[in-house]
């Protein structure tokens, strides 16, 4: 990390565009790639792609990815393997508008297996920075929903 992140903040904009595809699918586009969102058949999609809420449940995952590779460099680790498993849970009736209820993400499940050689932080301080500094981690987070995250370290 060099010297100008310190001086100041450093913003990027992200981009995306959207197009319909058909009912209840889209087409999106972000730099030079291109996905597709769908809805499973019963929510009136054809079930070709995950929903919108399952890209923000793996992008939790790719986040604490990218974020543990950072860390790991930062303090001198050496990174072996890395599995996160996630799952959230919402509550439909929010988003139907059948009941007075946020329909973001209610909670947020996070278990993450990691085997590293790492010894210029503990592992309770790798897991506080993980947390503050994945970006997804903290949207979801800040959103009010209850979040837990749980660490299983492999030593070799």
């Amino acid at each position: 990390m060099g010297k100008d992140l310190e001086e100041g903040p450093t913003l990027k904009t992200l981009r995306a565009t959207s197009f319909r595809h058909r009912a209840y699918s889209s087409k999106i586009a972000i730099r030079d790639f291109s996905f597709l969102i769908d809805e499973p058949e019963k929510l009136g999609g054809e079930n070709n792609a995950p929903t919108p809420m399952e890209y923000v449940i793996g992008a939790l995952n790719g986040c604490f990815a990218v974020t543990i590779e950072l860390l790991s460099e930062q303090y001198g680790g050496e990174l072996q393997s890395l599995e996160i498993l996630s799952e959230g849970t919402i509550d439909h009736r929010g988003l139907f508008g059948t009941a007075k209820v946020s329909p973001h993400f209610q909670w947020v499940k996070v278990g993450i297996t990691i085997s590293i050689k790492i010894n210029r932080i503990s592992r309770k301080q790798f897991e506080q920075l993980s947390t503050e500094r994945c970006p997804v981690y903290n949207l979801i987070k800040d959103s009010g929903a209850r979040t837990d995250v749980t660490w299983s370290w492999n030593v070799k």
